[in-house]
C-alpha cells in the first residue's frame, strides 16, 4: 500500500512536472529567459557601450565616482535629453543622483558588475528594467528611451536607485 502511495505521489509529481515544461515550452523562449531572470537574474559587468545596459551601469559607476562633481559630469552625458532642463537637472542632484551616491553599493560589487531581475518592454522605445539589490527583495527599476535628439542613443529617463 505504501509503494502504491509513493507511486502515485512520484507520478504526481511527473505530470505536474511535465505540465509545467509543456507550458513553458509553448510559452516560447522569452517566458523562460524571464523567469530564469527573475529567480537567478543575469549579472551585467561589461556590456557593449552605448546598449541599454552600459547606460545603467554608467549610471552606477557615475555615482560610485569618489568626486562627486565628476561623477555628476559623467551622470549628466547619460541623461536622456528631456531630463537636461534647468529645473530637470536641479531635481536629479538634489534626489535620485544623491540617493544613487549613497547606494550605489546594493547594486555593484566589487568589479562594477550588477544584476538585472526583470525587464519590460515600454512601447515609447523604452525599457524598464529593475536592478537586482544585495539587501532587497523587490529590485529597483530603471527606465532607458532612445532618444531621438542625442543621435538615438540609449539615455535615463527615470531612474529610483
Amino acid at each position: 500500500m505504501a509503494k502504491l502511495a509513493r507511486s502515485t505521489q512520484l507520478s504526481r509529481w511527473t505530470t505536474v512536472s511535465l505540465g509545467f515544461a509543456v507550458v513553458l515550452a509553448s510559452a516560447g523562449c522569452e517566458t523562460l529567459d524571464k523567469a530564469r531572470m527573475k529567480v537567478l537574474g543575469i549579472t551585467v559587468c561589461n556590456p557593449e557601450p552605448e546598449s541599454a545596459e552600459w547606460v545603467l551601469r554608467e549610471a552606477l559607476m557615475a555615482a560610485a565616482e569618489k568626486d562627486e562633481d565628476k561623477g555628476w559630469g559623467r551622470f549628466q552625458k547619460i541623461l536622456h535629453t528631456q531630463e537636461r532642463s534647468t529645473n530637470a537637472l536641479k531635481g536629479w542632484l538634489a534626489g535620485s543622483f544623491s540617493r544613487m551616491r549613497r547606494q550605489h553599493h546594493l547594486y555593484l560589487d566589487e568589479q562594477g558588475c550588477f544584476v538585472l531581475r526583470d525587464f519590460r518592454t515600454l512601447s515609447n522605445e523604452g525599457i524598464d528594467y529593475f536592478v537586482g539589490n544585495r539587501f532587497r527583495d523587490l529590485p529597483t527599476p530603471c527606465s532607458v528611451y532612445i532618444d531621438r535628439d542625442n543621435n538615438n542613443l540609449w539615455r535615463i529617463k527615470r531612474c529610483s536607485l
